[in-house]
């Protein structure tokens, strides 16, 4: 059998040597069938976690659609607008160094999580924290204490 040149998960350089069967329909149309297709774009994805140089756009909207985030979410995630991810998919804009190594981060904690959430968990609080907000600017008094040995942050 012959590798299968797998473009339906978006990225041009994907290529399978097994795992897939065609099928042959009545029609003379094949249709393909992935063994394992989550457990492959996990393996997709954990390659394009640890591959050298920049994410493309395809490899960058390939990580979007696998985390099933919309161009505003993503941008969120990363404290940037939407307009940056739709610049980086369609390859007008190169993504910048610290959000790529930023996304490829929020990916590996996504492709992670069943092993431990937290990180992912974490990485979503922080960006659901409204950074345009007033307040966020503003130099506010935070204060701690020591408690039985330990310092902890003190509660207004």
């Amino acid at each position: 059998m012959k590798e299968y040149h797998y473009t339906e998960c978006g990225l041009d350089n994907i290529y399978l040597i097994n795992g897939f069967t065609i099928e042959k329909l009545k029609n003379g149309e094949e249709t393909i069938h992935i063994h394992d297709i989550h457990k492959l774009h996990y393996v997709i994805g954990n390659s394009l976690v640890f591959k050298r140089g920049l994410l493309t756009g395809k490899e960058v909207q390939f990580i979007r659609k696998t985390m099933d985030l919309s161009q505003t979410a993503l941008g969120k995630l990363l404290g940037v607008e939407y307009q940056s991810v739709l610049g980086w998919e369609k390859n007008k804009n190169p993504i910048s160094k610290t959000a790529d190594h930023f996304l490829k981060m929020i990916f590996f904690t996504y492709l992670e999580e069943d092993k431990d959430s937290s990180a992912y968990k974490m990485i979503n609080e922080i960006s659901d924290l409204d950074i345009n907000d007033a307040q966020s600017t503003k130099q506010n008094k935070i204060e701690f204490q020591e408690k039985n040995d330990k310092w902890e942050a003190a509660v207004a």
